[in-house]
């Protein structure tokens, strides 16, 4: 298969919130289309315990069986996620990165690291800990999941201004590469670069390379786009995002998009949104 549509509306990650799951369907609602899908059932019974440090642990897992399930069937060459939390784009991420022999650059767009681990974690909500966990640092029987895990040089955080204690520290000791919200709105040479200093690290890669990107909508400046469940002042501007999502597809090969984090507003999204969603359906 070329390409995998997926509706992945997981929730639990975010604790007792239920939005992400609201703000998917109502996504999908507006911008499907007639794309075809394949949808990740969800739970959407309450969640009020912790295992392995965990919230929402067991329907977490068994909706993680579920993608892996539909991508494995499928084996596709590209997807397109649509999901609810940002822990959404684990199995796809590391399922590209598998097929492409671990040299995808993922550009992770979020106002928050995403790198703690259950343990680490003030919350145990796993939305916190998606990033850490593709790179190996996580729940066991999560990690036995994933058909990869990423190296530091692979993953460009873009946008975030908002990290516990533990984050700070574990990208201190790892090296990841950090583009400021400043950096980002100067203009894309600052992406362009990372990601071909990221190409560089895989032998072979070439400047042509395979990219992932994961865009958790938080980070965008809650004053001019205000339906995320965790706004963080200062972020992207709606057509700076936009911008720079038309540039990496154009000037690298995009094999994977995922849209997270999303609160639903009862209305049509923005124009922007119906951009982005365009790429995330065409290429």
């Amino acid at each position: 298969m070329e390409k995998l549509n997926l509706f992945y509306p997981q929730w639990q990650g975010s604790g007792p919130d239920l939005s992400p799951f609201n703000g998917a369907i109502e996504l999908k609602k507006y911008l499907a289309g007639q794309a075809g899908w394949e949808e990740v059932r969800v739970s959407t019974c309450l969640v009020t315990d912790k295992k392995n440090d965990i919230f929402g642990y067991d329907d977490i897992l068994l909706q993680m069986k579920e993608a892996a399930r539909l991508i494995d069937f499928h084996r596709p060459q590209k997807i397109f996620t649509l999901g609810g939390g940002c822990d959404a784009g684990l199995l796809p991420i590391a399922y590209l990165n598998a097929l492409y022999s671990a040299g995808l650059t993922v550009l992770w767009f979020d106002a928050h690291g995403d790198l703690n681990t259950p343990r680490s974690s003030p919350s145990g909500y796993f939305y916190g800990m998606p990033a850490r966990t593709l790179l190996g640092e996580g729940d066991p029987i999560f990690l036995n999941l994933l058909p990869s895990i990423l190296r530091p040089e692979q993953v460009i955080m873009a946008g975030l201004r908002d990290l516990d204690p533990a984050e700070a520290a574990f990208i201190e000791q790892s090296g990841l590469k950090l583009l400021s919200v400043k950096e980002l709105e100067a203009g894309s040479e600052s992406i362009i670069a990372a990601v071909e200093s990221s190409l560089q690290s895989k032998p072979g890669a070439g400047m042509n390379g395979n990219i992932y990107i994961h865009l958790d909508l938080d980070v965008l400046d809650p004053e001019a786009f205000p339906h995320v469940p965790v706004p963080a002042p200062g972020g992207l501007k709606p057509q700076t995002l936009l911008s720079l999502i038309n540039v990496l597809n154009t000037n690298f090969n995009l094999v994977g998009l995922g849209i997270y984090e999303y609160s639903a507003s009862g209305k049509q999204p923005d124009t922007f949104l119906k951009e982005i969603f365009r790429i995330g359906i065409d290429f």
